[in-house]
This record gives C-alpha cells, sequence and structure tokens, in this order.
C-alpha cells in the first residue's frame, strides 16, 4: 500500500513509499521504524482513503527508548 510520509530526514515535503500490508493494522503512534539507517516515530497518520500519510519525526538516540515498539514496516524494496 503506498503512503506519503512526511518527515522523513527533517524534509517537509512527502516521500511516497511502499508499507507491508501486512503491517498496515499495527500501525499506530509513537511507534518507531527503521528506514535508510536513521529511526523514526509516528506522530500522526492516516490509512483510509486515497490520501494515505503518516508523520514522523527523526530519533536521533533510538537507544533511550528500550520499551517502545519497533516494527519494520516499509515493504524490503524501499
Amino acid at each position: 500500500m503506498p503512503v506519503r510520509i512526511f518527515g522523513l530526514f527533517g524534509q517537509h515535503h512527502g516521500l511516497e513509499l511502499e508499507l507491508r500490508q501486512k503491517l498496515a493494522k499495527s500501525i499506530r503512534k509513537e511507534i518507531l521504524f527503521d528506514y535508510k539507517n536513521r529511526c523514526y516515530e509516528i506522530q500522526s497518520f492516516s490509512l483510509t482513503g486515497s490520501r494515505r500519510y503518516m508523520n514522523v519525526r527523526q530519533i536521533p538516540n533510538p537507544d533511550l527508548y528500550p520499551s517502545k515498539e519497533r516494527l519494520q514496516i516499509l515493504s524490503t524494496a524501499s
């Protein structure tokens, strides 16, 4: 499922990436995920309708958040 992700690499424009279909239901606020050797936290999202998006912020030191859940939400082709 294609989703426009805002906040990757500190950029305000969105980058459209493919989400892993099976994990779409697991996505919620404050979930951590990795993308290109950086860790991000989901701030807000909408995965319904024609305008699917996620707003994320980069987490500079993810080891300080050991209790937060981490998912691999992006497809391997990304």
